[in-house]
């Protein structure tokens, strides 16, 4: 299969039908960055823990590739790129118990509930991640919609191999700043949302 023509040079990329990712992630801390977008988080976090592969996921490419090259020109070299959807990478290319930390930072919240079905949240998904995640992993996810962390919260409460890290459903405004585009554009004018859990160890469905 030959790579798209549109923005072929991502730097540091894996690509959706290359072998899963054992020996890349084996004995390395790891956290993804799920919709990474422009790479503001991994360009924050990855420079300060350099032992630490950064993985984005992306499912536009373009913006996969203004994200890698972002990085790339700051020589930052312990980040991967992927482009695909989130639960196509989770499902299809990480091995079980290969992730210490999963990030998903203001996703398109989907607001009509016939459109749930599309959110990067939602209860398939978070049994990839729970199969990725290590035992004491976390997953984190912020938004700057108040319906949509309880949502997730809600959701990720289902499962018994989350548990939740805050005494109540999200915690709002629990820091001053964050590294993201939409929390630079939003945080001026709605409250930001953080919804915390933690990957237990709570046997998984067999697959």
């Amino acid at each position: 299969m030959a790579k798209s023509k549109l923005f072929p040079d991502i730097p540091n990329e894996i690509e959706r039908y290359d072998p899963v990712l054992d020996d890349i992630v084996r004995g390395r801390k790891v956290v993804i960055d799920m919709g990474c977008g422009h790479g503001d988080y991994m360009i924050e976090f990855a420079p300060r823990h350099p032992d630490t592969l950064f993985i984005g996921i992306e499912l536009q490419r373009k913006r996969a590739h203004k994200a890698a090259h972002r990085l790339a020109k700051r020589n930052i070299e312990n980040f991967r790129m992927i482009v695909a959807s989130g639960e196509d990478a989770l499902s299809r290319m990480f091995p079980s118990n290969s992730a210490d930390e999963l990030h998903i930072n203001f996703p398109e919240p989907w607001m009509r509930e016939r459109y749930w079905k599309t959110r990067i949240l939602r209860p398939a998904v978070l049994i990839h991640a729970a199969r990725v995640l290590k035992p004491g992993g976390i997953l984190s996810f912020v938004t700057d919609i108040d319906i949509y962390a309880a949502y997730a919260s809600e959701t990720m409460s289902r499962f018994p191999f989350f548990r939740n890290n805050y005494d109540r459903p999200y915690m709002v405004n629990i820091y001053e700043k964050f590294p993201t585009l939409f929390y630079r554009k939003m945080s001026l004018v709605r409250p930001i949302h953080y919804v915390s859990y933690t990957r237990n160890g709570e046997m998984l469905p067999a697959a």
